[in-house]
């Protein structure tokens, strides 16, 4: 098996940044994408969010095309939610997303703020680079960052 440490920080929002994760979803819908990432082949970090967007920790060997990975765990968890838990909302995803790399160096600190999504939405301490994402090009928003 070859090395690698190739670590993602991905975030991706409810269609239309709808407030459609309850506190009821948010624990199924969460161990479902934690499952379902491992299935794909990732090592599963972290996962939260709030009502409207998730953010996820994983690391990915190199056969694997971030981009499918990422169209995997959304279009399953969205069919998920809607056809075998039986929302009363349609839920769906926004089409893009954002996602960063990082090395080994950010790895606990990147971690510590996806778990703590929910304080820091609250005391508006929000990484901005990694609330950005471009619905328009169905991607990345492209952001060079030397602090990182």
């Amino acid at each position: 098996m070859p090395y690698w440490r190739l670590h993602y920080h991905a975030v991706w929002a409810c269609k239309n940044r709808q407030a459609m994760i309850t506190r009821e979803l948010e624990p199924k819908l969460c161990e479902y994408i934690l499952d379902k990432g491992r299935d794909l082949g990732a090592i599963m970090h972290a996962l939260d969010g709030i009502e409207d967007h998730l953010h996820t920790v994983f690391s990915l060997g190199p056969k694997y095309a971030i981009a499918d990975f990422i169209g995997n765990l959304k279009g399953a968890s969205s069919y998920w939610v809607t056809h075998v838990l039986k929302h009363p909302l349609e839920f769906d995803w926004q089409r893009g997303y954002g996602i960063i790399s990082f090395g080994d160096r950010h790895f606990e600190s990147v971690i510590r703020y996806v778990r703590n999504q929910k304080q820091h939405h609250q005391n508006q301490s929000i990484n901005n680079l990694m609330e950005k994402w471009s619905e328009e090009e169905d991607g990345v928003v492209m952001v060079w960052d030397d602090r990182l």
